[in-house]
């Protein structure tokens, strides 16, 4: 798994309350851990960047695990109880029936919070960032996994795909072990994200007259970035204003300025902080909101690895 992903490859099973923060979970990027649990829990790398997971856990006392989570998508399905977290500060709970998708296109603060008596059963994947952006360079078939990874957090329950559900189950009751063991989770972790890329597939976009040029349609798009730079139409509902295909818009913008939108919109807002940071007007926790984050934390993480230095050193 991604150096960067809190969650140890580990494996154990407790048949009595034992403290979760000594159970090898996570890395040295958990920030708190409180709480015991009785159950089993196993992560596993199946391969560079794609670790999967299952639990059976029982929490005699609340939970409360403090953490930074990575740009990555998870890929969940409940089995029993439930789960449920806050994400840069919004609430997250994943129950029994459809399994459930959380993308983050950057690092993000996680707390999660169980209560004492409560139960989770389940079974996931998660995915770096970067694997899947190189997975949808290679195929645009793929293009909707990484779509995940767009504007902030995503998180959503997902009806209709039971293929994916199933494929969890297998994965949880799996007969085998050792090297079968690891073969299968390789197989069906790979088999969900096929069927979750399936799932996600747009329908065919109508086909366009060639009435503009790429020049003319990034010029288009571009302008209505502009114009909503504080609140930008996510692509595909920008495609469809201008009547494009996603992937034709996508194509002509990067082809004129060298970018792309979601990395366009980031560069402008930050061109923009730095120049309300030098009139002095606000303080850089009201700049941060004003441009849309939630976190000044993760505002000062972007400033800093654009410009160099943080926000608070601008004169």
């Amino acid at each position: 798994m991604d150096r960067r992903n809190p969650y140890l490859d580990t494996h154990f099973c407790f048949d009595h309350p034992e403290a979760l923060d000594q159970a090898g979970v996570f890395d040295d990027s958990a920030r708190q851990v409180m709480g015991s649990a009785i159950g089993h829990y196993r992560a596993q790398t199946v391969r560079p960047h794609v670790q999967y997971f299952d639990c059976d856990l029982q929490f005699p006392e609340p939970l409360r695990i403090h953490k930074v989570l990575p740009d990555s998508v998870c890929i969940v399905q409940v089995l029993g109880g439930q789960w449920q977290h806050r994400v840069d500060g919004r609430l997250n709970q994943y129950t029994p029936g459809a399994p459930h998708v959380l993308g983050l296109s950057e690092s993000m603060e996680a707390m999660d919070q169980m209560p004492a008596g409560s139960r989770a059963r389940m079974a996931g994947l998660r995915i770096g960032g970067d694997y899947l952006r190189e997975l949808a360079e290679e195929d645009p078939s793929l293009k909707p996994l990484a779509r995940l990874l767009d504007d902030g957090m995503h998180f959503s329950e997902l009806h209709g795909c039971r293929a994916v559900g199933r494929l969890f189950e297998r994965l949880y009751h799996s007969p085998y072990q050792g090297a079968l063991e690891r073969l299968n989770q390789e197989s069906l972790s790979l088999a969900v994200l096929v069927e979750l890329a399936t799932h996600l597939a747009p329908q065919p976009a109508k086909p366009m007259a060639p009435l503009r040029s790429h020049s003319d349609l990034a010029h288009e798009a571009r302008f209505k970035l502009d114009a909503n730079l504080m609140n930008p139409p996510g692509t595909l509902a920008l495609a469809r204003e201008l009547g494009v295909g996603e992937t034709t818009l996508r194509r002509a913008f990067s082809r004129v300025y060298g970018q792309s939108m979601l990395d366009y919109v980031r560069q402008q807002r930050l061109e923009l902080a730095r120049t309300l940071l030098r009139q002095r007007k606000w303080h850089v926790a009201q700049i941060a909101h004003r441009l849309g984050y939630a976190n000044p934390a993760n505002f000062n993480h972007a400033y800093k690895a654009y410009f160099g230095h943080p926000p608070g050193a601008e004169s």
